[in-house]
């Protein structure tokens, strides 16, 4: 997908993704979305939004939008809570948009910690990199705002932000990100090695060879080599 031009909010991913059953029809929820989206005033804003959340956490899971079929963000966001959800969610916007693996790529580089987030720096760069398009400059807005909401950044002015300080993700939370790219790639094997940093841009982490050796032989076996250290999933 190249385009992200709506901005989502954590709870309303959490909630909808708490709400959705396997089995049934996506349009028995657009209702029960539009009352959990509630800042939404607009009937045409909350329409936009909801596609952009069924086709990110649900359909793109799968190969027909007919009916909902179950997979690994439904699963966890029964069984986990917001607070945890939220690296998880986030993680699937970059994985799934190659423009968002762009800007936080962008972000890491132009800002450190300390730094004040200016849209119209990162804008600029946005624009240098992908060519002057309207589809990059919404997208660039879009995912600001919706850091905003994750938790990542807050307003300032119109076109600044400030970092709040970096959460740190536990062991758990790397390994069902890594369990949730693999999935979305379609893939059995990650190389954990050359992994993307992006995927981990406004989180404290811990090392990653520490997640693989947690969790090896129970969810994946660890291979190292020279140049390499593999993730061969079991399932």
């Amino acid at each position: 997908m190249i385009g992200y031009d709506r901005p989502l909010k954590a709870e309303w991913i959490y909630k909808s993704l708490q709400l959705v059953e396997a089995g049934h029809k996506p349009q028995e929820y657009y209702e029960k979305y539009d009352n959990i989206a509630v800042e939404l005033t607009g009937k045409d804003g909350r329409r936009k939004t909801r596609t952009v959340l069924f086709r990110t956490f649900i359909f793109n899971f799968q190969e027909t939008t007919s009916i909902i079929n179950d997979n690994i963000l439904i699963r966890l966001c029964k069984e986990k809570s917001f607070e945890y959800m939220k690296p998880v969610l986030l993680s699937k916007f970059i994985i799934d948009y190659e423009i968002l693996r762009q800007f936080s790529t962008l972000y890491s580089k132009i800002f450190d910690d300390s730094q004040e987030i200016s849209s119209t720096a990162i804008t600029k760069r946005m624009v240098e990199s992908f060519g002057d398009s309207e589809i990059i400059k919404r997208s660039t807005r879009a995912f600001l705002k919706t850091l905003q909401s994750f938790g990542i950044i807050e307003p300032l002015t119109g076109t600044s932000y400030a970092q709040l300080p970096k959460a740190e993700l536990s062991i758990e939370q790397v390994k069902d990100i890594l369990l949730l790219y693999a999935v979305s790639n379609h893939t059995k094997q990650i190389d954990i090695k050359h992994i993307d940093k992006s995927l981990f841009a406004y989180y404290k982490i811990p090392s990653i060879s520490d997640v693989a050796n947690k969790y090896h032989t129970n969810e994946w076996e660890y291979i190292r080599g020279t140049d390499r250290e593999l993730l061969m999933l079991n399932s």
